[in-house]
């Protein structure tokens, strides 16, 4: 089955490696030399040279000047695949949301320290449109969308005292940042295993005594598409 555990002598040990380098590589924007490759996955430099000329060969790394390797854009190309996979299980949860709610419903997902709107529907009788365009990048510690995934993923240090409060309630509630007299709340979604999206809706002010029954709505709402799409 898919995602079961293998027993050692089942993995393809090169692709296992290569696959552990490419996550390793993603955890630094400034990239990592060979030999610092190699120490993590505890082989001879050698053998992370080569794995690290396969990747860049194939886009997934690249190196830099100093020598040192970064994550390459063959990896924005398959997320930008998975987000098309999450767009097409998202739309109608997102839809049938928006005609419940009355509120605008939001889909986000993180490239870096960014958070890309990837879906918004507004509702068809809306006095006001909250204009949050498909495609449109904001920081990802900023808004409640992207504080939910910082949220969803395991403490840093240095973060942001809203990002541990949201943590701790499985949600993010901000007001007026990207819309002036409006709400966002936001949950994590679980895509594969990792938390790279939030879904949430948007509302005036005005309904701020919905709030209660808008966040049920929002966490019920991850639930389903985590589920839908993991």
């Amino acid at each position: 089955m898919a995602g079961e555990a293998k027993a050692p002598g089942e993995l393809a040990q090169t692709l296992d490696r290569g696959l552990r380098v490419l996550e390793y590589l993603g955890t630094a924007p400034e990239g990592f030399t060979a030999t610092e490759v190699a120490q993590y996955i505890g082989v001879h430099r050698s053998i992370a040279a080569r794995l690290l000329v396969t990747l860049t060969h194939r886009g997934f790394a690249s190196k830099l000047a100093d020598g040192r390797y970064i994550v390459g854009t063959s990896v924005f190309r398959l997320a930008r695949m998975v987000a098309r996979d999450l767009v097409s299980v998202a739309q109608p949860m997102l839809r049938d949301a928006t005609d419940r709610t009355m509120a605008t419903s939001v889909l986000h997902i993180a490239d870096g320290d960014e958070v890309v709107t990837l879906l918004s529907i507004e509702p068809p009788s809306a006095t006001f449109r909250v204009g949050m365009r498909v495609g449109a990048r904001g920081p990802l510690d900023l808004a409640a969308h992207g504080v939910a995934i910082l949220a969803g993923r395991e403490p840093v240090e240095g973060e942001r005292a809203e990002i541990a409060r949201s943590r701790e309630l499985g949600y993010a509630v901000t007001t007026g940042v990207v819309v002036p007299g409006y709400t966002g709340i936001s949950a994590p979604v679980v895509v594969n295993g990792q938390v790279d999206a939030s879904v949430g809706l948007v509302v005036p002010d005005s309904r701020a005594s919905e709030l209660g029954t808008l966040t049920a709505e929002v966490l019920g709402l991850a639930e389903a598409l985590s589920l839908a799409a993991g």
